[in-house]
C-alpha cells in the first residue's frame, strides 16, 4: 500500500466520527480474534483476562503509532513510532527494538 494512500486514510478516519466509531468496533473484533488464535484456555477467566488486555494494548500502541505517524505527515519513521509506543506501554525492556537493543 502506497505510504501517501495510507496517510490519506489515517486522516480521514481520524477527523471522521463515523470511521472512528467503525474503527473501535474492527478495533474490539481484532481483538478478540487475537485473543481466540492464542488459544491459551479461554475457559480460565483470569487468563483470558490478560490476553485480552496483552492485546488490547498492542493494538492501542499501534493506534496511537499511526495517529502520531498522520500528525506527522509521514516524516517519522513508522516502525520506530510502533517501538516506542509498545515501550510506553509495556516497558523498555519488552521491547525489542532492533539490533542495538
Amino acid at each position: 500500500m502506497n505510504e501517501r494512500f495510507l496517510l490519506a486514510r489515517l486522516r480521514l478516519m481520524i477527523s471522521t466520527p463515523a470511521l472512528r466509531a467503525k474503527h473501535l468496533d474492527n478495533h474490539y473484533a481484532l481483538q478478540q480474534v487475537i485473543v481466540d488464535a492464542l488459544g491459551d484456555d479461554a475457559t480460565d477467566p483470569d487468563t483470558a483476562f490478560h490476553a485480552q488486555a496483552a492485546a488490547g494494548a498492542c493494538l492501542a500502541a499501534m493506534h496511537t503509532a499511526l495517529v502520531r505517524w498522520a500528525e506527522d505527515d509521514g516524516r517519522t519513521e513508522l516502525p520506530e513510532l510502533i517501538a516506542k509506543a509498545l515501550a510506553a506501554a509495556f516497558g523498555d525492556d519488552m521491547v525489542d527494538t532492533g539490533p542495538d537493543a
